[in-house]
């Protein structure tokens, strides 16, 4: 067996490097496994990508090294996550690498490496809320579009921003009531805003808030909440698309025109088309908002790609 692994930082490799599985470890090695290797007569850790029974390739099978050891029995990259890394690596002509370190806080490698990770350390939360407002029937009327939509990615078309608010939080709700998980991004502009602040104060202990000014060990906290399912409804800008979801069925990007969407640093990654990409390989819900959206969501809601739920039309003729 051999796997095809990536390293945690930069190597003379940037895409993979093929290594052999031993024949005592063939049963128990795992696609999202971190393992023990020598490279250059140096021990490293690195991350496994692909497994593989045999080669495609016409090379010399007795120059591949054996893997030493299986690091950590968990995966550290599960389900849609490892065709993420592939996907952002090749879609954006970034090293392999540079893709993987968007998904894994460099304190959380750190313990892993020295051997300090413990994913039973997170406590369960007891759940409780008290939301039961009613929709408006323009609210209704967007909220049923958006639930019977044949299509997983939605464009919300309304200026009135203020009456987004309860059709995101009873779409939470739902999700809740499924024990699902619900990410909601913002711009990086709007560390905290007033929508932010009402879910936080209807479903408390259950959202996540990720901020700027948050430790290195924080940031491993929030890794294992989100990766135990314990964190539900988690709420900060594109890094949070990279958290360890097992079960995510919403994602709803709040002012999608916004630029801070784009990464200005490697891999320059656009987050719409990186959620779209999650949306196609998990089949969650992606919906994106705006009172004045891109030209390239308009494009595609007008090509059917996007689900477009126009209230401006609903709501003028209410008004008039």
């Amino acid at each position: 067996m051999y796997c095809l692994i990536c390293p945690f930082s930069k190597t003379f490799d940037e895409v993979w490097i093929t290594y052999s599985v031993p024949d005592f470890l063939t049963s128990e090695v795992k696609i999202g496994q971190i393992v023990e290797i020598t490279i250059r007569k140096k021990i490293n850790f690195w991350i496994i990508l692909d497994l593989h029974n045999e080669l495609n390739i016409d090379f010399d099978k007795k120059k591949i090294i054996d893997i030493i050891s299986i690091k950590n029995d968990n995966i550290f990259l599960s389900n849609y996550r490892v065709n993420l890394v592939k996907w952002i690596a090749k879609y954006y002509f970034t090293a392999i690498h540079n893709s993987f370190n968007l998904f894994l806080p460099k304190n959380l490698k750190g313990k892993i490496i020295n051997d300090k990770i413990n994913f039973n350390q997170i406590d369960d939360i007891n759940y409780s809320y008290n939301y039961n407002n009613n929709l408006s029937e323009t609210q209704a009327y967007a909220y049923n579009q958006i639930k019977k939509s044949k299509n997983k990615n939605i464009l919300l078309y309304w200026l009135t921003w203020s009456w987004k608010t309860e059709i995101y939080i009873n779409l939470i709700k739902n999700n809740l009531e499924k024990n699902k998980q619900s990410l909601f991004l913002i711009p990086e502009i709007i560390l905290t805003n007033q929508l932010s602040e009402r879910i936080k104060n209807i479903f408390w202990n259950q959202v996540l808030i990720i901020n700027s000014t948050i430790t290195e060990a924080t940031k491993t906290k929030n890794w294992l909440l989100v990766n135990d399912n314990k964190a539900k409804i988690i709420i900060w800008t594109r890094s949070a698309l990279f958290y360890p979801y097992n079960n995510l069925w919403l994602i709803i990007i709040d002012e999608e025109h916004d630029n801070s969407y784009v990464s200005d640093s490697s891999p320059r990654y656009n987050t719409i088309e990186v959620a779209e990409k999650i949306t196609e390989i998990n089949w969650n819900m992606l919906i994106l908002w705006s009172g004045t959206p891109s030209i390239n969501s308009m494009y595609k809601a007008v090509k059917n790609k996007y689900q477009l739920v126009n209230l401006m039309n609903v709501y003028n003729k209410k008004s008039g």
